[in-house]
């Protein structure tokens, strides 16, 4: 046999075994709704209410957002001038990528910090939660940066009318903070403070220093409470720097979304603000620190030089008044010329080659790059050491940026390692093919002044003497013009060097992150479908018990249900003859009249009741079968199969009589164990002393020879039968039968048993099958045969 929920199959009965209907589940799960109407009722207003509360009490968290430009360097080289000739700055040579990792570092929002007054915190007490206040508090709170702070404990403010203030603080242990040098600076136990100050009165204590100033232009409203909070710059840029996020406008795009998100929207504009400002500083200061570097090395060369020019002017001064010399020759001074013009040649590029063993020698042991990477005293375009040495100088501070912030070995600062590593390599092959172009052109210059020099010595000695103090002198004239000239065109150019990055939009509120009105509405209507269905769900899933004609129709749909017992709220077994004009009493009348057309034209005259376990009310529907039959004029007998539990035996009071298990065993006869009742059309049959194998009674020729005299005295035979789900009994005497009922009673019987018994039946192909569904409530829905207002009865 196919499960419940296949395609049907029809047994030789005619009976549907089995079957499933799509259209029928979701009929059943609308009437599930309909039914269970009231969980939805009380769902939505406490879902929608609690939605509404956690909107009314909690703190809102907003989201600020600002935009910045950053523009890239239109070049990415040093000019051929050189880095000595122009004292150029270095190229800002970064990607979207850095730039977003070194805004959200940590040493970037914490000088945003350090220029903000966030290091304490306003707060206003509500009833049921504390809203942050900022620049709009009554009072203004101003501590000694010197002396150790509490931090993190709230320290209250209560105004009284007289203008004073209550201050109490009450804590069991607190950490304490230094502003001055950012430390902390010990602990404190547990602290009890309460005293009432005037404005601009100090409170100090070994935990705090401070005095309050009162805003005048802020009212105090009538039972207000307020309180402050000190917290470390440290503290507040791990808050800040935990909702900072950065991204692009779009994927290559320039244009970067610097966002915040907290719970003060004025501070949260505020620090944005401050935070852009920083950014814009940190460029700025990046491309300011070279030429500043490169003044202080101009600065200490050009006094070295105007020593050593005051020096040989003094010098100069002194020949020529000794010696009365006026000047040298047309032919010495052309010499002189020649000769000063190669050795300045010769100096320029000594002193770059001395440049370059110096970079090239520190570059391997110096921890600090920009100490030695200053502008090179070359006039020519090397390029590839100019950009190397920007892209170093890059690297070095993005690596002091990043090294307090993430561990050592994320994978992004690893990077940073190799790369520095590369450049590194590159410019030292870079420097060494430079000089080896220097020292070939020194050795070029060198053979020219030894020419001119051997001219110079076929000279006069005193032409020669002068000539030689002039050239120093020329040569050390034309240093320090030289430096003069580059000390005031750096000068000059870190003046007017601005940010290569913009603001393009200032920061402003952008969205409420939280609580999302729409968003929490929606989850709330959503809840409040979803919990009743989950709980109609759950309680179908766990539900084990049949609990109406739905659940017959659904778990076993072939089989028809024949009638429908109202729950019996008379005390009394047989409510045909107590009640006759009950709703109970007419669900019997209606069964009674299904069961003449149930097999068609062929008269039913044996009904057998039964079911799948004890308790189901076969013995109570038995009785009142035979009643309601009994009063249309039939001959009715009821037969006590049920020789285990014997109920009839009790309802008609047949104690200690002779009944079937008497007559099975010879004792007596059919007519001798047939009892009349009070009612003239019912008679019963009981079970007699409980036998000890009441099966084997049963399969024996005495129980067709029963059959056979019944039919033969009686109309109508109801057989009260044993549960079939527990013995064989009631199988055996299906047999006889015209039409087998089986009893399901209403929130008592299990669905799998049920199903498994009526499964057996299917198969077995027992025939005249039908469905009693006993005990169903009066309010049950659905099924609408019943009316007590129409009876006149209630019971």
């Amino acid at each position: 046999m196919n499960n419940l929920n296949t395609t049907s199959e029809v047994n030789n009965s005619g009976i549907k075994k089995v079957g499933g209907d799509n259209l029928f589940d979701i009929n059943r799960l609308i009437r599930l709704v309909l039914k269970n109407w009231y969980l939805f009722v009380i769902s939505f207003p406490l879902c929608l209410g609690a939605v509404f509360i956690y909107h009314r009490y909690t703190v809102p968290v907003y989201k600020a957002s600002a935009t910045l430009l950053l523009k890239s360097s239109e070049q990415k080289t040093v000019t051929p001038s050189g880095l000595m000739e122009g004292f150029g700055l270095s190229p800002e040579m970064r990607s979207i990528e850095n730039q977003s990792f070194i805004i959200r570092s940590r040493n970037i929002v914490k000088k945003a910090i350090d220029g903000l007054d966030f290091g304490v915190s306003y707060y206003q007490k509500g009833r049921f939660k504390d809203s942050e206040l900022y620049r709009t508090a009554p009072f203004v709170v101003e501590f000694d940066s010197l002396h150790a702070q509490l931090l993190n404990v709230p320290i209250q403010v209560a105004y009284a009318s007289t203008g004073k203030a209550q201050i109490t603080v009450s804590c069991e242990a607190g950490a304490l903070h230094n502003y001055s040098n950012e430390a902390f600076v010990g602990r404190i136990g547990a602290l009890n403070y309460n005293k009432v100050v005037d404005d601009n009165e100090w409170v100090t204590t070994n935990a705090f220093s401070f005095k309050l100033h009162r805003n005048k232009h802020i009212n105090v409203p009538q039972g207000a409470s307020y309180y402050f909070i000190f917290k470390s710059h440290q503290q507040l840029t791990s808050e800040y720097r935990s909702g900072l996020g950065v991204s692009p406008y779009s994927e290559g795009s320039s244009i970067l979304f610097i966002s915040s998100i907290g719970a003060n929207r004025a501070k949260l504009v505020r620090f944005l603000d401050e935070l852009c400002e920083v950014i814009l500083e940190h460029n700025l200061d990046r491309k300011n620190d070279m030429a500043s570097r490169s003044i202080i090395f101009i600065e200490s060369q050009l006094e070295t030089v105007a020593d050593t020019l005051e020096k040989v002017q003094d010098r100069l001064s002194s020949y020529r008044k000794a010696n009365r010399f006026m000047g040298p020759s047309e032919f010495s001074q052309k010499l002189a010329d020649k000769y000063y013009e190669t050795e300045s040649e010769l100096k320029m590029l000594r002193m770059r080659i001395d440049y370059y063993k110096y970079l090239q020698e520190n570059l391997m042991v110096s921890d600090d790059i920009e100490q030695f990477l200053l502008p090179a005293v070359d006039n020519e375009n090397n390029s590839l050491v100019n950009e190397l040495a920007s892209q170093l100088i890059e690297l070095q501070k993005e690596m002091e940026l990043l090294q307090n912030d993430v561990s050592d070995n994320n994978q992004y600062l690893t990077a940073q390692k190799s790369r520095m590593e590369v450049t590194v390599d590159l410019l030292n092959k870079a420097i060494k093919q430079v000089l080896r172009n220097f020292r070939i052109e020194e050795e070029k210059i060198q053979n020219e002044l030894t020419a001119i020099l051997a001219d110079m010595e076929k000279l006069p000695d005193l032409e020669k003497d002068y000539l030689i103090i002039d050239r120093t002198y020329k040569l050390n004239d034309a240093i320090y013009t030289f430096l003069l000239q580059k000390h005031s065109e750096t000068q000059i150019t870190k003046a007017s060097n601005s940010p290569d990055n913009e603001i393009i939009d200032n920061a402003s509120i952008t969205a409420l992150v939280s609580p999302n009105k729409n968003s929490d509405y929606k989850k709330g209507l959503m809840l409040a479908l979803l919990i009743p269905a989950v709980f109609i769900g759950l309680k179908e899933f766990l539900n084990t018990k049949v609990r109406g004609k739905e659940d017959l129709n659904h778990l076993v749909p072939g089989v028809p249900i024949v009638g429908m017992v109202m729950h019996n709220k008379n005390g009394v077994e047989n409510v045909i003859d107590a009640h006759p004009h009950s709703i109970i009493s007419e669900s019997f009348r209606s069964l009674r009249t299904k069961l003449k057309f149930m097999a068609g034209s062929d008269k039913v005259q044996v009904i057998t009741l039964t079911s799948s376990n004890t308790g189901e009310g076969k013995t109570f529907c038995a009785q009142n079968l035979a009643s309601v039959f009994a009063i249309s004029g039939k001959k009715t007998v009821i037969v006590g199969f049920d020789m285990r539990k014997p109920r009839l035996t009790a309802l008609y009071d047949l104690h200690n009589r002779l009944g079937l298990s008497n007559y099975f065993i010879g004792q007596t006869t059919i007519p001798e164990i047939i009892y009349p009742t009070d009612n003239e059309n019912v008679s019963v049959i009981p079970a007699g002393p409980i036998p000890p194998n009441p099966s084997e009674l049963i399969v024996g020729d005495k129980t067709e020879e029963l059959y056979s005299y019944l039919r033969n005295e009686f109309d109508v035979i109801v057989i009260d039968s044993p549960p079939i789900g527990l013995v064989a009994d009631a199988r055996l005497l299906m047999d006889y039968s015209d039409c087998n009922l089986f009893i399901v009673r209403s929130n008592y019987s299990s669905k799998e048993h049920m199903v498994h018994t009526i499964d057996s039946l299917i198969n077995e192909k027992v025939e005249g099958l039908g469905i009693i569904l006993n005990d169903i409530s009066a309010k049950e829905k659905g099924y609408g045969y019943y009316s007590a207002e129409y009876y006149g009865d209630k019971g």
